[in-house]
């Protein structure tokens, strides 16, 4: 057998420094939003404890955004952790609802957005239209975009209309995130030059 099949049925590969850097990053990145929803949510909401949606959103925006970067595993196991993410999610809301009537105005809402945001990642990124520093401001966008959106479904989902707090201040902290990057890349090319 030779080293190319043995590298193809390995389960596990060792990301490169790159994807490990992207990782890290990212991962800071949802350190933010996760710990100040715990925090407001630990001290002002002392016994709904709603901040579990939150962080259960960071974690599935993490797997679904730097897992597939790492190439750890093959394209197919990525998919099934990705999917296996999502299901776990819901059914983590199921759980704390205690039923399903929000399938409609909240799950297929946000899983339409979030499959949205993985064909347009795998299209910009992938097909390198999108590099370097710009695609942390690309995933930073669509973190915010996504807080909005999960906000917005959460709101309609419970009291039929939207209104819009919590996540347009985590928002404006990856708005801001993504003008750092895009000054940082903006100063990098003048000094290229």
């Amino acid at each position: 057998m030779g080293r190319e099949e043995k590298e193809n049925k390995k389960i596990f590969n060792a990301p490169g420094k790159g994807a490990r850097s992207y990782a890290a990053i990212f991962t800071a990145l949802l350190v933010f939003p996760a710990s100040i929803c715990t925090a407001i949510d630990l001290v002002f909401d002392k016994y709904d404890y709603w901040f579990g949606y939150v962080v259960g959103a960071l974690i599935v925006t993490w797997v679904i955004s730097v897992l597939p970067v790492l190439k750890i595993t093959p394209p197919v196991v990525t998919g099934v952790i990705c999917f296996a993410s999502i299901i776990l999610y819901v059914a983590y809301i199921a759980g704390k609802t205690g039923h399903l009537n929000w399938l409609s105005k909240f799950l297929l809402p946000m899983l339409i957005l979030t499959a949205a945001f993985i064909a347009m990642d795998s299209a910009l990124i992938g097909g390198k239209k999108v590099k370097g520093i710009h695609i942390l401001s690309l995933l930073s966008a669509e973190a915010a975009a996504f807080f909005i959106c999960l906000e917005a479904t959460l709101d309609n989902w419970a009291v039929g209309s939207v209104d819009l707090k919590w996540s347009l201040i985590i928002a404006c902290g990856f708005i801001s995130v993504i003008a750092v990057f895009e000054a940082f890349s903006y100063v990098g090319r003048i000094n290229r030059k």
